[in-house]
């Protein structure tokens, strides 16, 4: 008997540990089914002139989020983030820039052009800024969000982070910094803080000098000729930015938006919401702008309220232009319509776009409820005959092939496939 309880005793065991290791297997199986986003390395996937240069280096390692490559770059004006390859590029702009503004601010030109009565001007100036109670009595935040606001002057909107105080633009500063801004070829209104920092001790010495940074650059050995061009701004739009201060953008976003016939309720809450830097908020409304006979652009709008860090609201201005060059040079859309928590674009012909600027999607378990249940809705709305995915970047194997299951025709490195002319 003994022998028998034995015996049932080990097959019982032996069933137990074939079951275990089962399921063991099976839960090693299904967690193979999705990725962890990567660490990758800036040698492999940049360009050696984006990986370093004259006035920076990209730490080797990088950071990916499941979307975004996440940069730490290195200059010898400090440290700065950069969250997407774009961003990236912006700021390898700038810092060169930078480069710029301190060899003329050591040049005998500036000197000589900043005098010592302008220079009173310009402390008496700055400590209205910095001091203004005593002054005055004395004087008499990934893109991974997607899956109080403050008055707009008399019109109603939100004052951003990225804009100079109200005393900065009252005493005619920033009118200054946005000429000088324009002049290097670069954005007034970056979160990259070292270009801030340098531009503004730039504008605070020179606002009331006696030269023209136009001259001063044609004076400087090596900065004449090598203006930086903002990426995906036009000539005129850049002027726009140096000639109108930001509460004038947004009487001219809000009257362009209402033109479009956007709903008034909408339109206050795009306008409101300071996530947003003034050009960020102005190259999405002359994007949308653009796309002539394309109805429902309220749509896309209506999301872009929500944005809710300056990542995402980067992002929303790069997704704007891809669906804008879309138009223009791929094939004409016919209307926006609303996807999860974001927006896409039907073609007149049938095919639903959805333009993502991502470095690199990796198929992580989020990312794939997501575009399993994204599929699921598009797979049911009347008149959808394809469904396009366009990448800035790319996507790892395993998310491409998944997608492809999914009925999504994808297309990588996109964003400049569509400034290139499709």
């Amino acid at each position: 008997m003994n022998r028998l309880y034995r015996r049932i005793l080990l097959i019982a065991l032996g069933v137990t540990c074939a079951v275990a290791a089962f399921a063991a297997t099976g839960a090693r199986a299904q967690d193979t089914d999705f990725e962890r986003a990567p660490v990758l390395q800036a040698s492999r996937i940049l360009p050696p002139a984006l990986v370093s240069g004259p006035n920076h280096r990209v730490q080797e390692n990088v950071v990916n989020d499941g979307y975004l490559n996440i940069y730490t770059v290195e200059s010898r004006f400090g440290q700065v983030r950069a969250a997407s390859t774009a961003q990236l590029q912006q700021y390898v702009q700038e810092l060169n820039a930078v480069a710029r503004m301190e060899a003329v601010q050591k040049s005998d030109e500036f000197k000589r052009g900043v005098t010592e009565k302008a220079g009173d001007v310009v402390r008496g100036a700055k400590n209205l800024v910095t001091d203004p109670v005593n002054t005055v009595s004395g004087a008499a935040s990934g893109v991974g969000a997607l899956f109080s606001r403050a008055g707009e002057a008399i019109v109603g909107g939100g004052h951003s982070e990225a804009e100079d105080s109200r005393v900065k633009a009252a005493i005619g500063f920033s009118k200054t910094k946005r000429d000088y801004a324009y002049e290097f070829g670069v954005d007034v209104y970056s979160r990259n803080p070292i270009l801030q920092q340098h531009l503004d001790s730039l504008a605070w010495s020179g606002y009331a000098g006696s030269m023209t940074m136009s001259a001063l650059l044609m004076a400087v050995p090596g900065s004449a000729g090598v203006a930086l061009s903002i990426p995906g701004t036009s000539e005129l739009l850049n002027k726009v930015f140096r000639d109108l201060p930001p509460n004038e953008l947004r009487k001219r976003n809000r009257a362009k938006l209402e033109a479009m016939g956007i709903a008034s309720d909408v339109v206050d809450l795009y306008i409101a919401n300071a996530v947003f830097t003034p050009r960020e908020q102005t190259v999405i409304v002359e994007a949308l702008e653009g796309m002539q006979g394309v109805t429902d652009r309220g749509a896309f709008v209506k999301f872009a309220v929500l944005t809710e860090n300056p990542d995402l609201a980067f992002f929303r201005q790069r997704q704007a232009e891809m669906y804008a060059s879309y138009h223009r040079k791929v094939a004409p859309l016919a209307r926006f319509v609303p996807v999860g928590r974001t927006t896409a674009a039907l073609s007149r012909d049938g095919t639903l776009v959805f333009n993502a600027p991502l470095d690199h999607l990796v198929w992580t378990r989020q990312n794939a409820e997501f575009a399993r249940s994204v599929s699921a809705q598009i797979d049911g709305m009347p008149g959808v005959r394809a469904k396009h995915l366009w990448l800035a970047g790319g996507a790892s194997p395993l998310a491409r092939q998944n997608l492809e299951k999914l009925g999504w025709k994808v297309f990588e490195g996109a964003e400049a496939r569509l400034a290139a002319g499709g």
